[in-house]
């Protein structure tokens, strides 16, 4: 038998791509998947009757609670050794998941199969443009990732699949997080499991301007290193040597996030602060600005 692969498709008020990210996952060479359809609250019902379409898409409706609430709630409903999440606006290459399964099998020690994305446009033509690793550094998204990864990257949205097991009461995606809930999922889920890096795009993500698409909110990210420091810690971790190098990445990684939103009022860390005070720099020398 062919492990159940189970995909995860969240969806809150955006009706115009659904079906064909659901398509892109029912022409996937691979056929043993169920397709679950997470309606995060949206205010009109158009998600039921496009998975009905499909005999292996089950919708589900939820309060509004987030990104992140709607995958931990797919993940809950589940049955898939495998679970892959997909975003209601991007869509598959028709060979991912069978390339991806293939990896897991042949390799006990990985728990995590990502790949690089080609970006598409608002109608889905591709642009030419990629996410993925440069060609030099393609050897860093492979093995035991962390300290490569943490603060520089993060796997690309539709591109993972991972073994269910994973998925732990101390790992799951961050309810009080409403963007950026995927890097700091991603960079905790490093600390404890392999991952391997396929370097060809297995996913199309769609860029359009849309002030309601949250990768475009930028300033909303404010904050989020300082929340991913305290989730570490929650998994357990508490050799502080250890925990003060990891301040340390995240606080360089804020402050190049904070000076490329707010230029014109720049953050500078002096050594004695990322070396002695890099946690309470986290904790106070960030914080949302009214513009």
């Amino acid at each position: 038998m062919r492990p159940l692969v189970t995909v995860i498709i969240p969806t809150y008020n955006r009706s115009e791509y659904l079906k064909n990210a659901i398509q892109s996952v029912v022409g996937q060479s691979y056929k043993n998947i169920e397709i679950l359809v997470i309606d995060d609250g949206s205010s009109i019902n158009y998600a039921e009757s496009i998975c009905a379409e499909f005999p292996n898409c089950r919708y589900h409706f939820k309060e509004n609670g987030g990104l992140s609430s709607a995958r931990n709630y797919g993940i809950k409903l589940s049955k898939g050794e495998y679970i892959a999440f997909l975003d209601d606006d991007d869509f598959w290459e028709t060979s991912k998941i069978e390339k991806q399964v293939s990896v897991l099998l042949e390799n006990t020690s990985v728990d995590c199969v990502h790949s690089s994305v080609a970006v598409v446009d608002k109608e889905g033509k591709v642009t030419g443009k990629y996410f993925g690793a440069s060609q030099n550094k393609i050897h860093k998204r492979s093995g035991d990732v962390f300290w490569n990864a943490l603060g520089v990257w993060v796997v690309k949205s539709p591109t993972p699949l991972i073994r269910k097991e994973v998925f732990q009461a101390d790992l799951l995606f961050d309810e009080s997080i409403k963007i950026g809930e995927d890097v700091d999922f991603y960079q905790r889920m490093f600390y404890r499991h392999k991952v391997h890096y396929i370097n060809e795009p297995l996913a199309y993500y769609r860029e359009y301007d849309n002030a309601d698409r949250l990768s475009l909110q930028r300033k909303k990210y404010i904050g989020l290193h300082k929340k991913m420091f305290f989730n570490f810690k929650k998994m357990g971790i508490t050799n502080p040597f250890l925990l003060h190098k990891i301040a340390r990445r995240l606080l360089l990684s804020a402050t190049n996030m904070w000076n490329e939103i707010y230029p014109q009022n720049q953050v500078k860390i002096n050594k004695i602060d990322l070396y002695l005070r890099p946690v309470y720099c986290l904790c106070n020398f960030f914080a949302e600005k009214d513009e």
